[in-house]
């Protein structure tokens, strides 16, 4: 029986162990390659992009229909039907609608790109957020302490009849107040726990464990300058890259429109099937045309819309950084007043010197709120700093995706 408790607790412990991941931030990013639930949706998308050239391609191949072999040819346009049928790869709209799939392959490419990106920022400013609020948790489980010790001196007091009642009544509700704060910030920070595991693909029942990180001495930080980054922001975003396919496969389908009296291609048009292809000798190839041109000054409007964005966000980031690093000063000066003036009160009170609880409690207050405005100053230069690299591909951004060169092995074919 001792032996069978023994094993028990060993199981109890392993399980315990085992039941806790430890996750640290350069590791998020492989982390969400490999496990994204979205990434990995994005990824087949992808897959299935590719898999649609091949299958346009087997189209191409000769086929044989008997029915229409022996079909009588009485007018030319019969015969092309049987062209068609028998070797498409004779007529010139379908090489389009495979020269299109590929554009639309290499546009869904790019689309994964910044979708890849997308979630990791947003898995890291998770992280570092979450870290964050673990550090503000435990900078209120201190001011708890302080105002526990603040009771403390007040029940003594009012003991003596230096203190009334309601002075004393009044600290416990904060110490109460307090003590609520910490059960949601604790509860804040257990959710957000649960979805990073989400986002990393890490299961539920695992405790996610998150190593801290290295905040910057922001006062030794250099301002940052616009034109650094907005050529390689512009050039390096897939947002951007995914238009110039995009018009490739356009011009396709603008092709397709003018060789169509040969017969318009059976394949689907993808994102362009809203432009009328005429079959065989219709008179509506020039307003098909028009409306291919039409199309064509959309996706220009388009990318300039999205240039204008990119350029909006990496104007933002930087004077959001630059203002940081500008009050630094401000804030590092009211935490150290604030530590000061606390410790002199506390100093005091040591000495036995008439010093009223409310200004302690005061102090307190005030320490705290420099305190967590610091430290939350830190954080807000290490996610601008993060969104900056995902502007411009840069550090875990940069990274190949092998969760899509694995989908994608053997290229195409």
């Amino acid at each position: 029986m001792k032996r069978f408790i023994i094993s028990f607790v060993a199981l109890t412990i392993s399980f315990n162990l085992s039941a806790q991941t430890s996750i640290s931030l350069d590791q998020v990013a492989e982390e969400v390659k490999q496990s994204n639930f979205t990434v990995l949706e994005n990824a087949q998308r992808v897959y299935q992009a590719k898999e649609t050239v091949n299958l346009n391609k087997r189209n191409l191949l000769p086929r044989l229909n008997l029915w229409n072999i022996l079909k009588t040819p009485f007018s030319w346009k019969g015969a092309l039907d049987v062209v068609q049928d028998i070797a498409p790869f004779l007529v010139p709209s379908n090489w389009f609608k495979v020269g299109q799939s590929r554009e639309f392959y290499y546009a869904y490419q790019e689309q994964y790109r910044a979708l890849w990106a997308n979630q990791v920022m947003t898995a890291k400013l998770l992280y570092i957020n979450t870290l964050r609020d673990i550090d503000f948790l435990n900078a209120l489980k201190e001011q708890s302490l302080k105002l526990d010790e603040l009771v403390g001196i007040s029940e003594t007091r009012q003991v003596f009849g230096s203190v009334e009642p309601r002075t004393t009544r009044f600290l416990k509700i904060k110490k109460l107040e307090i003590q609520e704060d910490i059960r949601a910030l604790e509860n804040l920070v257990f959710e957000e726990k649960k979805a990073l595991a989400y986002l990393l693909g890490v299961d539920q029942e695992q405790d996610l464990s998150l190593e801290r990180i290295s905040l910057p001495e922001v006062e030794k930080l250099e301002p940052l300058q616009f034109d650094t980054f907005v050529f390689r922001a512009l050039d390096s975003a897939p947002e951007l890259t995914q238009y110039k396919y995009l018009k490739e496969a356009l011009k396709y389908t603008s092709r397709e429109v003018t060789f169509s009296f040969l017969g318009a291609s059976s394949n689907s048009q993808g994102m362009f099937n809203n432009i009328p292809v005429q079959d065989g000798l219709g008179f509506g190839a020039a307003s098909s045309i028009r409306i291919s041109n039409s199309e064509s000054h959309i996706l220009d409007i388009n990318k300039e819309s999205t240039e204008e964005v990119l350029k909006k966000s990496l104007y933002n980031l930087v004077n959001n950084f630059n203002s940081y690093l500008n009050n630094i000063e401000n804030q590092t000066s009211r935490r150290r007043l604030a530590g000061e003036n606390y410790q002199t009160l506390r100093s005091h009170l040591a000495l036995g010197m008439d010093i009223d609880p409310l200004e302690m409690l005061k102090s307190v207050e005030n320490e705290f709120d420099a305190s967590i405005s610091l430290v939350n100053y830190k954080y807000e230069v290490v996610t601008t700093m993060e969104r900056l690299k995902r502007m411009i591909f840069n550090g875990d951004y940069n990274k190949k995706e092998s969760k899509l060169d694995s989908l994608l092995t053997g290229g195409l074919q």
